[in-house]
C-alpha cells in the first residue's frame, strides 16, 4: 500500500525533498523488502527495551508515530544500537512532523542529520536500553506536531547490510521523551530524495546521559 505525503522542506536544507512516497510495510521475509520478522515489528523501535525492530527494506526504512498525547517540541532525538550485525545500522536520519493525516498530510521538516552509533552490541529482547549504546542528535525545534515520520536514508555500510535495524529510536522534548509504547507506530519505506545534511549544525552524541526518561 502506498501513500503520498508531501514534505514541507527549506530548499536550502533539503535541495531535492520536495516530495515522497511513503510505502506502508508488512510483516515478512522477502530481502529486499519493506517487511519485517514478527518478533521484530516496528512497535520494537519504541518500547523502551533492548529488543530491535529490523526491516529488510534497508535505506530509508523508519516508523510513523502517532503520539497518543502531545508533548513539549522535539529538540533531539536519539537511536539505539540493535543487537547483532553493525552494518545494519542507521548512519544518518531525517525528522518531520505533521499536524494533518499522518499519511496523508504535509510533513514539516524539523532535522536531519548524521547518527554515530558505537559498535558495541545492545543484549536484545526485554534487556535494558544502555547509554553506551547510543547516538543522539540535537538541533534547534520549537514546532509540535500530531504525527512523527523518522527515516533513516543510510545505514553504516549499506553495501552488505540486508536490513536496516535498530533497538529504539526516541525523540525529546523539554518534558523527556515524546515517543511512547503505547503510541500508534507504523513500519515504512520512503521513496524520495531524504538527504542528510550534517552542516544543519546537529551535533551527534555517543550515551548523553539522562536521555533514558520516558513519558509514558
Amino acid at each position: 500500500m502506498k501513500k503520498v505525503i508531501h514534505l514541507g522542506v527549506l530548499a536550502l536544507i533539503l535541495p531535492f525533498a520536495q516530495a515522497a512516497t511513503v510505502n506502508l510495510g508488512n510483516e515478512g521475509f522477502v530481502i529486499p523488502g519493506n517487511n519485517w520478522p514478527g518478533g521484530e515489528a516496528p512497535s520494537k523501535a519504541i518500547d523502551g527495551l533492548a529488543g530491535k525492530y529490523l526491516n529488510f527494506g534497508q535505506q530509508n526504512t523508519g516508523i510513523v508515530v502517532t503520539p497518543g498525547t502531545l508533548g513539549a517540541a522535539p529538540t533531539s532525538l536519539t537511536a539505539w544500537a540493535a543487537n547483532d550485525a553493525p552494518e545494519r545500522d542507521p548512519a544518518s536520519f531525517w525528522l518531520g512532523g505533521t499536524n494533518g493525516d499522518s499519511l496523508t498530510g504535509d510533513y514539516t521538516f524539523i532535522a536531519s542529520g548524521l547518527l554515530a552509533l558505537p559498535d558495541t552490541r545492545s543484549g536484545g529482547g526485554a534487556d535494558e536500553l544502555l547509554e553506551s549504546n547510543s547516538a543522539t542528535a540535537s538541533f534547534t525545534n520549537s514546532a509540535t506536531f500530531t504525527n512523527y515520520l523518522v527515516v533513516f536514508p543510510t545505514l553504516k555500510n549499506g553495501g552488505i547490510a540486508n536490513s536496516m535495524q535498530v533497538a529504539d529510536v526516541q525523540i525529546f522534548g523539554a518534558d523527556g521523551g515524546i515517543f511512547a509504547p503505547t503510541d500508534d507506530i507504523l513500519g515504512v519505506q520512503v521513496e524520495g530524495a531524504l538527504v542528510p545534511e550534517p552542516s544543519t549544525g546537529l551535533l551527534a552524541l555517543i550515551g548523553l546521559a539522562g536521555l533514558l526518561r520516558r513519558r509514558r
